[in-house]
């Protein structure tokens, strides 16, 4: 599978919702087991939000984009995960990086660090 840098296995919309529905399926599961795990229930708040804000084709706002911090929340939460949590953590930064960016289809699938690092200090 090509990997385009910093959404990694995201290279356009469809795969962002792909990537989304995937990430939404692994959280129910541990959630049907562990109803109480709070940081679960927190990342799935901010999924289901970047399922609503982007259905139907809808362009996330700006201020949207900005409050999701699934990403740093799974890399402080799950540093050493294993199984099935260490893909949740993969498909959680790959989504935060491409939700704050959203970028459009083209630059997805050509993006590398640097365009992101630029759109960073610009934004």
């Amino acid at each position: 599978m090509a990997m385009a840098g910093v959404y990694g296995e995201i290279n356009s919309r469809e795969d962002c919702h792909r990537v989304l529905s995937e990430a939404l399926d692994i959280t129910q599961r541990i959630l049907a087991k562990q109803p109480n795990y709070a940081v679960m229930q927190r990342i799935h708040t901010e999924l289901d939000a970047i399922k609503k804000w982007t259905e139907k084709g809808r362009e996330p706002s700006k201020s949207e984009r900005k409050s999701v911090n699934i990403g740093l929340i799974a890399a402080r939460e799950f540093e050493n995960a294993k199984g099935e949590l260490a893909v949740l953590v993969d498909k959680l930064c790959c989504l935060n990086n491409y939700f704050e960016a959203w970028p459009t289809d083209e630059k997805a699938a050509t993006a590398t660090d640097e365009d992101f690092f630029e759109d960073e200090e610009h934004s």
